[in-house]
């Protein structure tokens, strides 16, 4: 009997899939980053209202969270990615139809987060829920390092939109490719196999999360990354926006949202990278060393805002880099310390945690900026890299503390 090779359970073919998956619905991310300076002179909004309005995004990512990712517990999770990806579509439709103020683009924008919510950990349980465990640890990575090359696509499209189109035609562009993602999962994803376990526990019941302390290290962990990894990439296209304008050698817009996609798709080797690392050294003396290292980094990128343009660059990519070496990691952290039947009421705790970094990133760099003199001031450039600086600081703090309190239980037994 000829056997037929089935790729719809091929575990590379998966992981291509669920990926390009992600990108296409995470187009839309680079909409606000990129026309953020934009709309703030249209509407004369301060850096803290457009920091809000950057915020709002992750804040609908953390209201359909615990929804979206809990439900994976319970159903298949190929069909919340299917509707998430279509809510998507609309929240860039009605960015186009219907944004004309601050509340109406922090409530559409955040329509577009929310959207977020059902494909990027879902997306994930697609993976686990169709992998055993040795293949989640070691692809779990490749998939989240995945976000990072889609951020870097969404600046470099809607960068080249911004500098030759109208926006109008950035909402339309990322509506069709988030709802080409929803058909491809349609198509080429197959059904799940009910015969996996099946958690009794109750739908919004996060407690197993709380009483993980091993996965809850790294969520804790990963909130405080994810804050000072969209704290960045909220605010680094306005930043070498400025940058180029204040030195005889001016770079193009649409060149330095190109410039940025490299610097995001360079962050993908540095998350596989740091994750080979953790696999070979142990995970949480690398992620300690990793996060003081990028803390230290930050208050080089603070004190190099006045250097040549392209040193400029060169730096801020390297930060990026240095950011991005324990983003994979980290998830593959909570992945590995999380039973079957709760694995989706934790890595729902591990995106809300997470992405309330990313909430409140926007505003309090906003917020830094307005305080010490705006964008235009060289100064208020160097508090915000500090102060972004302090995520991988308290990732140091919480490993090493970790670290610390697994010695001791050793030393107890």
């Amino acid at each position: 009997m000829i056997k037929v090779f089935n790729f719809k359970t091929n575990k590379i073919f998966l992981l291509s899939l669920m990926c390009l998956s992600l990108i296409l619905s995470n187009l839309s991310f680079a909409l606000w980053p990129i026309y953020l300076i934009e709309f703030r002179d249209l509407w004369n909004f301060s850096n803290t209202d457009v920091g809000w309005i950057s915020g709002s995004y992750f804040i609908g990512y953390l209201l359909l969270t615990p929804i979206y990712v809990g439900l994976t517990d319970k159903y298949d999770p190929k069909w919340i990615v299917i509707v998430a990806s279509f809510s998507v579509s609309l929240g860039c439709l009605g960015l186009w139809f219907f944004a004309e103020g601050f509340w109406s683009t922090c409530f559409l924008w955040g329509i577009v987060g929310s959207g977020l919510a059902g494909t990027y950990m879902p997306g994930l349980q697609v993976l686990n829920s169709r992998l055993n465990m040795n293949d989640r640890v070691k692809l779990t990575p490749w998939y989240t390092s995945s976000f990072g090359i889609s951020n870097g696509i969404s600046f470099a499209v809607v960068g080249y939109i911004f500098s030759n189109l109208s926006w109008q035609v950035a909402c339309y562009a990322t509506a069709i490719s988030s709802a080409l993602s929803g058909v491809l999962i349609i198509i080429l994803v197959s059904t799940q196999n009910k015969q996996r376990s099946i958690s009794n526990r109750k739908f919004f019941d996060l407690r197993p999360a709380f009483k993980n302390k091993e996965a809850l290290g790294y969520i804790l962990s990963y909130g405080t990354h994810t804050y000072e990894l969209f704290a960045y990439r909220a605010w680094i296209f306005t930043f070498l926006i400025w940058t180029s304008l204040k030195t005889p050698n001016y770079i193009s817009s649409d060149f330095l949202s190109l410039i940025i996609g490299i610097i995001m798709f360079l962050g993908m080797i540095s998350s596989l990278l740091g994750a080979k690392f953790c696999l070979d050294y142990g995970r949480k003396r690398v992620l300690m060393i990793i996060g003081g290292s990028t803390f230290l980094f930050s208050i080089i990128c603070a004190l190099s805002v006045s250097f040549s343009l392209w040193l400029i660059i060169f730096l801020a990519g390297l930060y990026h880099f240095f950011i991005m070496l324990d983003s994979g990691a980290l998830t593959a952290g909570t992945v590995s310390a999380s039973d079957d039947s709760e694995r989706g009421a934790i890595l729902a705790v591990h995106s809300i945690i997470g992405f309330s970094g990313g909430a409140v990133a926007g505003p309090i760099i906003g917020a830094i900026l307005d305080i010490n003199g705006g964008t235009d001031n060289p100064s208020a450039w160097q508090f915000a890299f500090i102060t972004m600086g302090l995520g991988s600081l308290l990732v140091f703090i919480i490993q090493y503390k970790s670290i610390l309190s697994n010695k001791i239980r050793s030393k107890i037994n």
